[in-house]
């Protein structure tokens, strides 16, 4: 599983690669395509960050000549819906601690605003506390991811090499389903999901199990720091 490159955060238009997140992307397809991985299916979420990620890799494999399956796509690899959940969970947030209400309109451009309210936002949602049919659940997240992965390992059997292009909220629900680990956990390590990080699972038919989270050698062989982003 690849979390997608950085994307275009604070702008208007989120879901599309930054420069950055595709000289991210082709990095992570030029190391891969050094080290021999050739996947026998690539999969990506429906969201447009996910699927030039995946078109990037692709597009390096096809200039080495090497082939590749088509991209196929599976929407329960979808990132949560972050603004509607923070918009949900806010009200309570500011109740409990009226100083947010002056962090909420800089939490796009204030490093400490976005962690004050972002952060809060996602640890009172995947308590499953203060669900709402307005938004998606922890659980509801889980359920569908899961539910992609147990598609993936059932139509193409065990030995398989599969890619799947997605972000960090679809491989925190991963681990937390394949760990068994409480939501808390889960949000929390998704925060430290690198743009493009890979994370490795192992599958046979009767379990799924966490064989590498959050690799970034390729960028971190690129020796300069600035590739390494979160958001």
């Amino acid at each position: 599983m690849i979390r997608h490159g950085q994307a275009s955060f604070g702008h208007e238009d989120y879901d599309h690669l930054s420069t950055l997140g595709r000289r991210q992307a082709r990095i992570l397809a030029q190391f891969l395509f050094r080290t021999g991985f050739q996947p026998d299916a690539v999969y990506s979420g429906t969201m447009l960050r996910q699927k030039e990620t995946a078109e990037e890799f692709l597009s390096v494999y096809r200039e080495g000549g090497r082939t590749l399956p088509n991209l196929e796509q599976l929407s329960g690899f979808n990132e949560f819906d972050s603004g509607s959940i923070v918009e949900a969970m806010f009200p309570s947030m500011a109740v409990e601690d009226p100083t947010l209400e002056h962090d909420l309109p800089k939490m796009y451009s204030s490093v400490n605003s976005f962690k004050r309210v972002f952060e809060g936002a996602m640890l009172k949602w995947v308590t499953g506390r203060f669900d709402t049919p307005r938004i998606e659940s922890w659980k509801d997240l889980q359920a569908r991811v899961s539910e992609s992965l147990r598609q993936i390992r059932e139509k193409h059997g065990r030995g398989k090499t599969i890619a799947v292009f997605t972000s960090g909220g679809a491989i925190a629900a991963s681990l937390s389903y394949v760990l068994g680990i409480p939501g808390e956990h889960a949000m929390r390590l998704n925060w430290q999901v690198v743009n493009t990080s890979i994370s490795r699972f192992m599958y046979n038919e009767q379990r799924i199990t966490l064989s590498g989270f959050n690799s970034i050698s390729h960028l971190e062989l690129e020796g300069e720091p600035s590739l390494v982003t979160y958001r």
